[in-house]
C-alpha cells in the first residue's frame, strides 16, 4: 500500500512516501481501503514526539473514513463494500471502565494512528467495533472530519463539563476542529456560545455555527477581559481548553464563579502555574479530558444527521502533499478541518 510515514522524530520535512506491505485484518478486525484522512494537531505532536514508544517507521493519522476491503474470523457487524468512518479510540471492551462505557480510561486505551499505524495510507485496519456507518449522501472527506473533534468535544462539553441548557460557554481557536465542534454541539444543546478565532473570515464561520458573539483573538486585546465584558462581567460557566500553557490559568480566571475548565491538549504549552486560592474562592474546577468513548461520538453524529451540526473542511491535499497539509495546519491557516486524500 501506499503510505506517508516517518523514520524520525522531527519538523513535516521528516514525512516521507512509502511503500508498505498491504496490512492484514486478524480476528474482530477489518481492513479499510480508505478515501479520506483528515489531520489532527494529534498528528503533528506524535511526529515531533510525545516520549511514547510507537512503531517505526510511523504512519501517523487518527481520522479518516472508506470502504471495507475485508474483514478477519468472527466478524459479523459490518461487511466488504460497506461505508464506514474510524472511531478513533482503542480500548479492551472488557475492562470495568470499557462496560462502564468510559473507554478512554481504560487500562490498555490507545488512540489509532498515535500507538498504532494510522491512516495517512491507502489502507488501515482498525477493529470491527470501531466502524461506524457513513451517513447516507455524506461525502468521505467530511465523514472523516468527525470522528476525533466531534467525540473530543462532546466529552469535554457534557460528560466532563456537566454542560446545562442556559449555561454560557467560551470556545476559543473556533475555526479548528476542535472548535467548530464545540460551537455547534453547545448551541445545539441550548448553550449560550462565546466564541474566539483570528480575523473577521473565522469569526464569522463561528457565528454562522452557532456562536451567540465572536470575538476576534488577534485584536491584541486581553481575551479574559472580553468575555467577562460581552458576559456582562460575569463569566462563562464552562471554558473548552485545547490551548494549555498560560491559557488555563487565564481561562480559570475569567470564569464565573462555580466555573469549569475542561482541558484537552496543550498546544500553547504543557505547564501552567496560579495561585491556589484563585481556585477555591470562585470555587472554579480544572478538568482533564482524553479522547472519550464511542457512545458519544453516537450521540454527537445524531446531532450531525439531524443537521444541528456539521463538519466543515477547509481544504483537501493529494495524499502525497501531507507535509504541505501539516505546515498548513500548524501555521494555523486553515478555516476548518485538512483532509488528505490517499
Amino acid at each position: 500500500m501506499k503510505a506517508i510515514v516517518f523514520r524520525r522524530h522531527g519538523g513535516p520535512e521528516a514525512l516521507e512516501a512509502a511503500e508498505l506491505p498491504d496490512p492484514q485484518p486478524g480476528p474482530g478486525d477489518v481492513r479499510i481501503a480508505l478515501r479520506a484522512a483528515a489531520l489532527n494537531h494529534l498528528d503533528i505532536w506524535v511526529r515531533i514526539g510525545l516520549g511514547a514508544t510507537i512503531p517505526m517507521p510511523h504512519v501517523g493519522g487518527s481520522d479518516g473514513a472508506g470502504v471495507v476491503d475485508a474483514v478477519g474470523p468472527d466478524v459479523t457487524s459490518v461487511s466488504p463494500g460497506d461505508a464506514v468512518m474510524i472511531a478513533p479510540g482503542l480500548s479492551c471492551g472488557e475492562c470495568p471502565e470499557c462496560l462502564a462505557g468510559r473507554e478512554s480510561r481504560c487500562p490498555s486505551f490507545r488512540i489509532h494512528g498515535f500507538q498504532t499505524q494510522g491512516t495517512y495510507a491507502t489502507h488501515t485496519v482498525v477493529p470491527a467495533r470501531n466502524c461506524l456507518p457513513v451517513p447516507p449522501g455524506m461525502p468521505f472527506p467530511e465523514a472523516a472530519s468527525i470522528p476525533l473533534v466531534f467525540l473530543t468535544a462532546y466529552h469535554m462539553l457534557f460528560t466532563r463539563g456537566g454542560l446545562r441548557p442556559g449555561e454560557t460557554v467560551f470556545v476559543p481557536g473556533a475555526a479548528g476542529g476542535v472548535g467548530i465542534a464545540a460551537v455547534q454541539l453547545a448551541a445545539a444543546a441550548g448553550a449560550r456560545v462565546v466564541a474566539a478565532a483570528g480575523g473577521a473570515e473565522k469569526t464569522a464561520l463561528a457565528r454562522k455555527l452557532g456562536a451567540w458573539e465572536a470575538l476576534d483573538s488577534s485584536a491584541n486585546k486581553n481575551i479574559g477581559d472580553e468575555v467577562r465584558h460581552v458576559t456582562g462581567g460575569r463569566g462563562p460557566d464552562l471554558v473548552v481548553d485545547h490551548v494549555g500553557g498560560d491559557f488555563t490559568p487565564a481561562a480559570a480566571a475569567m470564569c464565573a464563579r462555580g466555573g469549569r475548565v475542561v482541558c484537552c491538549g496543550a498546544t500553547a504549552g504543557k505547564q501552567f502555574a496560579m495561585p491556589m486560592r484563585s481556585l477555591y474562592v470562585p470555587e472554579v474546577s480544572i478538568l482533564g479530558a482524553y479522547m472519550g468513548s464511542r457512545w458519544e461520538l453516537v450521540e454527537a453524529l445524531r446531532l450531525v444527521a439531524h443537521g444541528k451540526a456539521r463538519p466543515v473542511v477547509d481544504r483537501t491535499f493529494p495524499l502525497a502533499h501531507a507535509a504541505d497539509a501539516q505546515r498548513r495546519m500548524d501555521e494555523r491557516r486553515n478555516l476548518g478541518k485538512i483532509v488528505l486524500a490517499p
